[in-house]
């Protein structure tokens, strides 16, 4: 099963950084970037207004631990956001395109 997983980040090269290494490891098949986003949340007791980008990494289910653990080893925050989201429908094509690329066939 496909899987979009979403990982806020400090800044765009954070982002890059982590999306390379993920893509080196084949840990997933593409990254998208969105820079520059607002982020507002409880921290420390405190609310938190941020500018962060946000890493999307197309992948497949049975990567989601390793992702996980990789991003948290090297990301800079304490507690970085890290979600897997299931992806309903892809058409087959692109499917295959990203379980070829994690597989490295």
């Amino acid at each position: 099963m496909l899987i979009l997983m979403y990982v806020t980040c400090q800044d765009k090269n954070e982002a890059k950084n982590i999306g390379n290494i993920l893509l080196e490891n084949r840990l997933c098949g593409c990254c998208n970037i969105i820079d520059r986003i607002e982020s507002i949340y409880w921290w420390n007791e405190e609310i938190e207004n941020d500018e962060e980008s946000i890493l999307i990494v197309k992948t497949k289910d049975d990567k989601i631990d390793e992702i996980i653990s990789k991003v948290r080893e090297i990301h800079s925050y304490e507690n970085p956001c890290i979600l897997a989201l299931p992806i309903l429908k892809a058409s087959e094509d692109y499917k295959n395109f990203i379980e070829k690329e994690i597989d490295g066939v």
